[in-house]
């Protein structure tokens, strides 16, 4: 049997304003195409499906094809919720459309019994809050996410015998230790949504969604597959990718990523203006950082190379706004001697006091800025 792990396609995200629909459906193609080439018997797809609990028609339409292609190809999917999506959304005719091999774990309600393919078992567990949990069980003290995950998998009848699997959208440590993450998760304070990797002791494999970078925890079958594309500048680095699950027998699981490539690549780079103007032309998604000084109207300058510009940055004015960090240096200025501080940085020598007596003159005429 050979699955496919996906999770946190976020369908319908906007980045700096930018709609990710189209780069999205790209994506999701380029995964039917891979699907098919590996000969897939099942695809896992660990929540956030949607970027939003009410999708746009646009996001709903895209997940819809993609459905469509994987029921043509009579290839199943297990699809859990995340903390994105509405559960109560995501799971309707969630029993009519089982028979297509579209498998949607509905929201919580006490018990989940398990879809089995072959001789495997797959265990469909929504993002849950401990809320979500405590109302079924009122007499277990329910205190966090790992009490309310512990106490749902008590309840679960597993056979042994079989091949046990989990999908699921949780924040999962490894003795205490998180998962790397970027800055397009959210993710609670402190600890109490913490759910450790033991918990899922009992299953052959844990395909989880949720973080955005590909990592195991703990031991290399609790796994979070990571997103199919970068959300944030902070996912730069990392490469993307599917993980596909490969199991010969119970005890004989193995897995490989095999690289996506995205329409569009995000990219930071940084120079001057004339560096920048000579780079090769193109539409992958960039965070410019300017060297140069008081350059007028950069960005529409810029785009005749880098069209898709996200975010543009000065890196002398970022300079200055670090070196004026602290509250207590704030406290003790006032407009005009930042001013003279920007003035210096910004040409390098002092303001006249011709000039510093206009400034004084026109900040006082209009909001009464010096007292």
């Amino acid at each position: 049997m050979k699955f496919m792990h996906l999770a946190d396609l976020h369908i319908g995200r906007r980045i700096n304003e930018f709609s990710m629909i189209e780069d999205q459906k790209y994506i999701l193609d380029r995964i039917i195409n891979l699907a098919t080439e590996q000969k897939i018997n099942g695809i896992f797809i660990a929540g956030d499906i949607y970027d939003r609990s009410i999708p746009s028609v646009d996001a709903i339409e895209i997940f819809e094809n993609f459905v469509e292609e994987l029921v043509k190809l009579q290839i199943p999917a297990y699809i859990v919720s995340g903390n994105h999506d509405s559960s109560e959304r995501l799971s309707a005719f969630a029993n009519l459309i089982s028979h297509s091999g579209i498998h949607i774990s509905k929201t919580y309600n006490g018990k989940i019994e398990p879809i089995i393919n072959n001789n495997t078992a797959i265990w469909l567990l929504p993002f849950i809050r401990p809320a979500d949990v405590r109302r079924y069980h009122p007499d277990v003290e329910i205190g966090n996410y790992e009490d309310a995950v512990k106490k749902v998998i008590e309840t679960f009848d597993i056979d042994k015998s079989m091949t046990n699997i989990i999908v699921a959208h949780q924040f999962v440590t490894a003795n205490g230790k998180a998962p790397e993450l970027s800055d397009s998760e959210i993710s609670s304070l402190g600890s109490l949504d913490n759910i450790d990797y033991q918990v899922f002791d009992k299953f052959d494999y844990t395909a989880l969604g949720h973080i955005h970078k590909p990592q195991s925890m703990g031991r290399k079958e609790v796994r979070y597959s990571g997103s199919p594309l970068k959300y944030s500048f902070s996912e730069v680095n990392q490469k993307k990718s599917v993980s596909i699950i490969e199991i010969s027998t119970k005890h004989k699981i193995n897995i490989e990523t095999y690289p996506l490539e995205p329409l569009h690549d995000m990219r930071e780079i940084k120079g001057s203006l004339i560096e920048l103007l000579k780079e090769e032309k193109t539409e992958d998604y960039m965070h410019i950082t300017l060297t140069d000084i008081g350059i007028i109207d950069a960005k529409s300058k810029l785009e005749t190379v880098f069209p898709n510009i996200m975010k543009l940055d000065f890196e002398e004015y970022n300079n200055i706004l670090d070196e004026n960090k602290s509250l207590e240096g704030i406290q003790e200025k006032n407009v005009i001697e930042y001013f003279c501080e920007f003035y210096e940085k910004q040409t390098g020598q002092e303001i006249s006091d011709e000039s510093l007596q206009i400034i004084s003159e026109l900040l006082e005429s209009s909001q009464g800025y010096i007292k």
